[in-house]
């Protein structure tokens, strides 16, 4: 994977971001985020729990069966897109709990 992209928040440089970074917090949370290699200006690009992470392991499995060309991809459609909303949902929540000083780091 490679992403161009800049510090807007740091230096205001541009560089190409290779790979993500993750740390272990409290409660069996993982970071995962990415710095500027100029500045280390550090960009939190989401929060996981345990829950958050099996909600993960689902939408995989669900987004395999779009490879199968017998399987009905209307409903693997309709299931990934509900699962996309619930991960969503709970990383919002996981964020503002941990980056709001209610529990994590």
């Amino acid at each position: 994977m490679s992403l161009k992209t800049h510090c807007d928040a740091g230096c205001q440089k541009a560089f190409t971001l290779d790979h993500f970074q993750q740390e272990k917090l409290n409660d069996g949370i993982e970071k995962t985020f990415y710095c500027c290699p100029h500045c280390g200006q550090q960009y939190v690009a989401f929060y996981a729990d345990e829950e958050i992470r099996k909600l993960q392991a689902r939408i995989r499995r669900v987004q395999k069966r779009f490879a199968d060309p017998a399987d009905k991809h209307e409903d693997a459609a309709r299931k990934e897109a509900e699962l996309q909303a619930l991960i969503k949902e709970k990383m919002d929540a996981l964020r503002a709990r941990v980056e709001g000083g209610g529990g994590g780091e």
